[in-house]
């Protein structure tokens, strides 16, 4: 076990919570947290001497915590398999996903999904093997993925997901070119009432959604998009894009329309700045185009008006 993501310490400053558990409330720890803390294993040490959580603190002193370990679930068998690791620290592990690979298994045990390879990659290095994945992909979108390595490290990041500290940017190859060139689409995205796999734009029922677009290159047919996501629903770029008349190439379950140029939706995550919600430094990550979005990129700046 890779004890240093297990351990957390802290000074307490005049502004911290002085008890023990009121503390831990104060620095994010969520209920099922503090229940494993005191349940399954974990410890708190203040001036190195072990307390419980009725213990009250004073300025200056030192506590160390040691989180429990985690058992991981049965559901996710560890495959072995190639991962392109972009960042990795005793808290997160990013991952450039390809496409064509889901992020977690479905119902299905048997199929290789990120998540399997994760779980691998974790027990090789004798690391915390549970499983928590704070973004996903869909199956045939690309780019940077992010795990957290312990429960802790996940609720930080879930704090910060949909902020400034947790940027996420998608390159987009779409059909036609966007008049105006960059601007945000404020639609509210619901479940399609027809097919319960896919979202629709729904001003009834639907939850706020909004991505903020610019165009990086225009092509004859075609437009290379920047998009930044301020909100995380399902499919929100490929059902925004779809819903202002510029479906993503590729994209036939929202486009209707099958591509022989590209066979998925021509999306990458390829940007992601994080504040790390521990040691607070900017995390600037990137992944590059993959080679399907690279040569579609040729084609259409090869291609006539049409």
């Amino acid at each position: 076990m890779n004890k240093n993501n297990r351990i957390l310490k802290f000074t307490i400053g005049e502004n911290d919570k002085k008890i023990i558990r009121k503390f831990l409330v104060q620095h994010k720890f969520s209920s099922s947290q503090l229940h494993n803390m005191k349940n399954k294993g974990g410890l708190i040490y203040v001036n190195h001497k072990q307390r419980h959580f009725n213990f009250k603190m004073k300025i200056g002193d030192q506590m160390l915590i040691i989180l429990n370990t985690e058992e991981p679930s049965d559901l996710i068998e560890p495959m072995k398999g190639k991962i392109d690791v972009v960042y990795e620290d005793s808290y997160l592990l990013v991952v450039n996903k390809p496409p064509g690979i889901a992020s977690l298994p479905a119902k299905a045990k048997d199929s290789q999904t990120m998540a399997n390879l994760v779980k691998a990659y974790l027990i090789e290095k004798n690391e915390n093997s549970s499983i928590h994945l704070v973004t996903r992909l869909d199956r045939n979108t690309s780019g940077l993925m992010v795990f957290a390595k312990t429960s802790y490290a996940h609720s930080l990041l879930d704090q910060i997901l949909h902020t400034e500290d947790f940027q996420k940017y998608y390159l987009a190859m779409v059909y036609g070119q966007i008049d105006p060139k960059e601007g945000l689409i404020d639609l509210p995205i619901g479940i399609d009432p027809i097919a319960f796999y896919m979202r629709n734009i729904d001003h009834d029922n639907g939850k706020p959604s909004k991505t903020i677009y610019e165009t990086l290159e225009t092509y004859p047919n075609a437009s290379l998009l920047k998009l930044k996501l301020l909100t995380g629903r399902t499919h929100q770029i490929r059902v925004h894009v779809n819903a202002i008349g510029h479906p993503i190439i590729g994209d036939d379950m929202y486009s209707g329309k099958v591509d022989t140029r590209m066979n998925r939706q021509a999306l990458h995550c390829y940007q992601l700045n994080i504040v790390h919600p521990v040691t607070k430094e900017l995390l600037k990550l990137q992944a590059p185009l993959p080679e399907d979005m690279v040569m579609l990129m040729g084609v259409l700046r090869g291609e006539k008006n049409g």
